[in-house]
């Protein structure tokens, strides 16, 4: 008989993993933006480790963890584990600088950012539906790696972005990036869950989930830190350049140091404002090409990551597990008719020998299936 697990809610799992990551991004967010000196920082990250600690000994304590530790000793589940944590963080993180290039730089309105950014996603979303039969026939780990690679590649064919690079030019780049997308993502949770026993898949899945959306929240924090510093150091180089100096440059200076690169579109430049705006965006531009760098060499550890640890399935493959399923169904419904077929003649208005015929059909094809 099927007893339903009794598992209860993981308060101490729950509360400590929720702080540690909220203070892990708040501590990357602020020491951007201030410096990873700053008491508030330092606290932030202090607590983060505090917390992730504690995460770690309450789940190997707990008598029904959120996330059991021993789904780690699969080296296909970490393997599948950090190429989502990774990827995440380099992907969430370009497409929040690349949002920032389509509306400061090239000075787009929202319908027209949209139309470039949702290229990834149509492409992506063909490309699930095709990589799902091959899946079937090729090992994750070569699907996964390839998907990164192609990815990676396609960040860097992005850092030749300028002013004016028009909308056919930054259209295959997208596409190319949102084909690496689909080869990759789908394969990536259904590893996860096949690595494990069928009775950890669902913790397995919502675990995968989980350091997906901290690489997701990490992602904008790092890579938005590393395009604010870039950007402000280049700056006054730029402005030089542009013949801009003295008393002007200074006040541009203090005002992205003070408000961001968005702040200068609000100062009053009068006939300076052309080549202002101009070096901020040039400036924007240094910023943005390293963080495509950053974000393509951390798709690449993944693609590593994929390589090493994705090793061929030696459990149960997918047709292997539905066989295991349809076997379990075919015991059940035997010992359905060895229990019906003893007391099926008490029943009151039941045809016994018509359904016992039945019955026996049924438990002739469980026996030939199995």
């Amino acid at each position: 008989m099927f007893t339903p697990s009794r598992r209860k809610l993981d308060w101490p799992g729950q509360v400590t993993a929720a702080v540690a990551m909220t203070a892990l991004v708040y501590g990357v967010i602020e020491g951007g933006a201030d410096s990873f000196t700053a008491p508030q920082t330092v606290v932030a990250l202090v607590v983060a480790v505090v917390s992730g600690s504690l995460f770690v000994v309450v789940e190997r304590r707990g008598e029904s963890p959120m996330l059991d530790l021993s789904l780690f000793r699969s080296p296909a589940f970490t393997g599948s584990t950090l190429v989502v944590m990774i990827g995440f963080l380099g992907l969430i993180g370009f497409f929040f600088v690349l949002s920032l290039y389509l509306g400061m730089v090239q000075q787009l309105d929202t319908w027209q950012s949209a139309v470039r950014l949702v290229l990834v996603n149509v492409v992506s979303m063909i490309m699930g539906m095709v990589i799902g039969p091959v899946m079937r026939r090729v090992s994750p780990r070569v699907i996964i790696t390839a998907g990164m690679l192609i990815s990676a590649a396609a960040l860097l064919s992005l850092t030749t972005l300028g002013v004016t690079t028009s909308f056919g030019s930054l259209a295959w780049r997208l596409a190319l990036l949102g084909l690496g997308l689909g080869i990759a993502f789908p394969c990536i949770t259904s590893t996860a869950v096949s690595a494990v026993p069928g009775r950890q898949a669902g913790m397995a899945a919502a675990g995968n989930n989980a350091f997906r959306q901290l690489g997701g929240a990490l992602g904008p924090a790092v890579l938005g830190t590393l395009l604010a510093t870039k950007a402000a150091d280049t700056l006054p180089g730029h402005l030089a350049e542009a013949g801009l100096s003295g008393g002007t440059a200074q006040s541009i200076t203090d005002a992205v140091g003070a408000g961001g690169l968005g702040a200068v579109a609000g100062m009053e430049l009068g006939a300076d404002t052309g080549r202002a705006m101009g070096a901020v965006s040039e400036a924007f531009l240094e910023g943005l090409r390293l963080c495509l760098t950053v974000s393509a060499v951390l798709l690449v550890l993944a693609a590593l990551a994929a390589a090493l640890l994705l090793r061929r399935r030696t459990g149960p493959s997918v047709t292997g597990r539905t066989n295991l399923v349809v076997s379990a169904l075919c015991r059940s419904a035997e010992e359905l008719y060895t229990f019906l077929s003893e007391g099926i003649g008490a029943l009151p208005g039941v045809h016994t020998a018509e359904t016992v015929l039945t019955l026996r059909r049924v438990k002739t094809l469980t026996a030939e299936h199995r």
